[in-house]
């Protein structure tokens, strides 16, 4: 009989407690796995979604409500600001681009922002069909909303699916991008005339990517217009130096609201680090458990394996040979356990994908090669080697005679 035969003999013999040892080690690494892959995806979603940002100019309010509603769409906007005095900022001398945003419309969730050009090619944007709006109302669609060239529909006010509907105005597509994987993928893109227009406000003057149109007033839809308005400004300084100085001279002389991208993302996720900390700890745990209780599982049978070990070393086995081959079997249970973590963490991730149409927005992707997949998954096949080492060079080294005069 081969060694390998003789492993899985021996593996078999003793099937109840190397499950539990497998399903230890793989729900363990099945959380670690997750957690791992959940947070390299959220880490890597925000630096792509707030790049070349580095200050939103926004209404009064909570800081972190302006980055999450203006940068990565997640929240409602903490007010509007006039397009006047966004513009006193946009001209000024520490400013290198700013990119003015108008939210506050929606179609089936999808939120409609009316920016300027610029805004494709902060995410470098490509189109995959049609071309860029030229014309009020006229719309780009990014890749994840599910609209084609051609299509026709009407926005509805405000973020709720409830919302008034915007009948008399619809808008057009004409082009679609091609995925990009940042939160563009799933944003309606137009004109800054085109959401003021909706809403009753006088059309910018200064939109500089867009066209100017003979008659703007066809588009009113309320008799009266008020001073035009936008949501938010998104701001990339000249330097590390402007990054720094510019939100406090805003929040400091004027009515407005500077926030930093990178300092409110950074507070968010130290409040939320607790949470995955928590959820870390708890797969070493479990990982600590499945590596005790292999150990556990050889050492407590060593007394019923020495007449066997004795018959072995009888039959030519030397101490070496008998030492790999009892850590092969802890090897092999840590390699079990790392299969069955995968599967169930690739069975889940695919669970979650079908359930949330976000995370599939996203472009969450089930990815092995993330940072901190290949040390944890060393790691735990490592210790499920160390762990049967103790007991297996223990079991080899018994005196032979000892072992055989208690037949």
């Amino acid at each position: 009989m081969s060694d390998l035969a003789l492993i899985l003999c021996s593996l078999r013999s003793r099937w109840l407690g190397n499950f539990l040892s497998v399903a230890l080690t793989g729900f363990g690494f099945m959380l670690a796995l997750l957690i791992l892959l959940f947070g390299h995806h959220i880490h890597k979603r925000l630096s792509a979604d707030g790049q070349g940002i580095d200050v939103v100019i926004g209404a009064k309010g909570s800081p972190l409500q302006l980055i999450l509603s203006s940068v990565y769409h997640l929240d409602i906007p903490t007010g509007n600001i006039p397009y006047e005095q966004a513009q006193i900022w946009m001209k000024h001398s520490q400013v290198k681009r700013a990119i003015p945003l108008a939210l506050g419309d929606q179609w089936k969730g999808q939120r409609i922002a009316g920016t300027t050009l610029d805004y494709l090619e902060l995410y470098a944007a490509r189109i995959r069909e049609g071309r860029v709006w030229k014309q009020d109302f006229e719309v780009v669609a990014g890749a994840a909303t599910g609209l084609a060239v051609g299509d026709e529909f009407a926005g509805a006010h405000g973020f709720a699916p409830d919302g008034h509907s915007h009948d008399a105005h619809p808008y057009r597509v004409v082009g679609v991008l091609a995925p990009s994987g940042t939160v563009i993928d799933r944003l309606i893109l137009t004109s800054v005339n085109s959401v003021m227009a909706l809403h009753g406000q006088s059309v910018a003057e200064d939109d500089h990517e867009d066209h100017e149109h003979a008659d703007e007033h066809e588009h009113h839809e309320h008799e009266d217009e008020h001073a035009a308005e936008i949501t938010a400004l998104l701001i990339q300084t000249k330097g590390p130096l402007a990054q720094m100085n510019l939100p406090r001279m805003i929040n400091k002389d004027s009515a407005l609201q500077a926030a930093s991208p990178s300092y409110e993302i950074a507070r968010l996720t130290g409040i939320l680090g607790v949470g995955s900390q928590i959820f870390r700890g708890l797969s070493w745990l479990m990982i600590g458990l499945a590596v005790l209780s292999v150990f556990a599982g050889l050492a407590g049978n060593l007394a019923n394996r020495s007449g066997d070990m004795a018959i072995l070393r009888t039959l030519g086995y030397g101490r070496f040979r008998l030492a790999f081959m009892l850590a092969c079997e802890g090897a092999l249970i840590a390699l079990a356990g790392l299969a069955v973590g995968t599967a169930i963490a690739r069975a889940g991730f695919a669970w979650a994908l079908s359930v949330s149409p976000v995370l599939k927005e996203s472009g969450f992707a089930f990815d092995l090669s993330a940072p901190g997949v290949l040390p944890v998954a060393c790691f735990i096949f490592i210790a499920g080697l160390c762990s049967a080492i103790i007991p297996a060079w223990k079991a080899a080294g018994a005196d032979v005679s000892k072992q055989l005069s208690g037949f």
